[in-house]
């Protein structure tokens, strides 16, 4: 194994390395001339600009105050993306639980401590971060880079089948209003009808479709 990723996985390691000692991160997340379609060559950027502090982790937060930012990286197979709502799944379960690694071959749980921070921002309603990687399946997934999509709210927070079966702790985004576009999103698109993600359909495009037309989708941006 490279030694660069043997130093991030050791970075990783809560029992080595805390979160508050590794990832200080601004109150409120508020950080300073942060703008809505900018792009960052790698996570090591990410983390040193302070927009998202675990170097392969997808979610950073606490569990007292909630999460700070989030990156949808493809890591996820049952992950949805609308633009303005993401169907976001959570952390565990897969084949390399230590490094969230891997398909899906057990159920997740909100008592994983990822889980717990995101769930933590579902309660509180405090908005976070969302950065999309180049490596997302996502049609609004960058070109190369990761890039700073805007703010937005866990609006939902549920347990449910995932597409192997297992369960998954499967989070509701919605962006908040009043932001910039950000590339390859219409201005004013409206948010897509809120219901429960547990059925077959959100807004008018059914679940399924939208998968199939994820991994159809070419990227563009």
């Amino acid at each position: 194994m490279p030694s660069e990723e043997i130093r991030r996985r050791l970075l990783q390691d809560a029992n080595l390395y805390p979160p508050s000692l590794r990832f200080p991160s601004p109150p409120n997340n508020l950080i300073k001339e942060l703008n809505v379609g900018a792009v960052f060559p790698s996570r090591e950027h990410l983390h040193a600009r302070g927009v998202h502090a675990p170097l392969q982790a997808g979610i950073s937060g606490t569990k007292t105050g909630g999460a700070r930012s989030i990156v949808l990286s493809g890591g996820y197979e049952d992950d949805v993306d609308y633009g303005d709502v993401i169907l976001y799944t959570g952390t565990g379960g897969q084949k390399d639980s230590r490094y969230n690694d891997g398909p899906q071959i057990s159920d997740q749980s909100f008592e994983h401590p990822m889980n717990a921070v995101l769930y933590k921002s579902f309660l509180n309603q405090n908005p976070l971060r969302v950065i999309r990687g180049h490596n997302s399946l996502s049609k609004y997934a960058p070109g190369s880079g990761y890039r700073y999509d805007g703010m937005y709210r866990v609006t939902n927070a549920e347990l449910s089948k995932g597409m192997r079966g297992h369960k998954i702790c499967r989070f509701r985004l919605e962006r908040c209003p009043g932001q910039e576009p950000f590339p390859g999103q219409a201005a004013n698109t409206p948010i897509v009808e809120r219901r429960s993600d547990a059925g077959h359909r959100v807004g008018n495009v059914p679940i399924e479709q939208a998968r199939r037309e994820r991994h159809r989708s070419s990227r563009p941006y």
